[in-house]
């Protein structure tokens, strides 16, 4: 009797089991089983929603007349960076050549490369700037 008990116990247990499993494939696994729904509607892209490419060119900075908020516009300037160049700009005059960069505080001559094409200085042949000639990095 007690063997009976266990097996007609064990038959339910592996019953419920496979229950489980059957009912888990079909609406957790692979849901066979879904509720109708409507697809959203296909809308073609066109001109209007599909944004302008952005094919602006960054401006070119001449590091001898550019403000700090001009300067900023540079990669990795920020305002503590743009007052180093404008402090140095003050204190030694304007840049003759754009390696002279890598003398301001907190620029580095890999930040100078990097700005290849978007910094400029005006310059005279006698090596005051005057905003006749430029030299441009790039």
């Amino acid at each position: 009797m007690f063997r009976q008990h266990t097996a007609r116990r064990l038959a339910l247990v592996t019953l419920a089991a496979l229950a489980g499993i059957v009912l888990g494939a079909l609406f957790c696994i692979a849901p066979v089983w879904q509720f109708p729904t409507q697809a959203a509607p296909y809308r073609a892209l066109t001109a209007e929603h599909t944004p302008p490419p952005d094919t602006a060119e960054p401006a070119v900075v001449d590091i001898n007349t550019a403000g700090a908020e001009e300067l900023m516009t540079l990669p990795q300037i920020g305002p503590a960076r743009a007052q180093a160049i404008l402090a140095y700009r003050a204190a030694n005059g304007p840049f003759t050549s754009l390696e002279q960069l890598d003398e301001v505080e907190g620029i580095s001559q890999r930040m100078v490369e990097s700005w290849a094409g978007r910094i400029t200085l005006t310059r005279h042949p006698d090596g005051q700037t005057h905003g006749q000639e430029e030299e441009e990095l790039g």
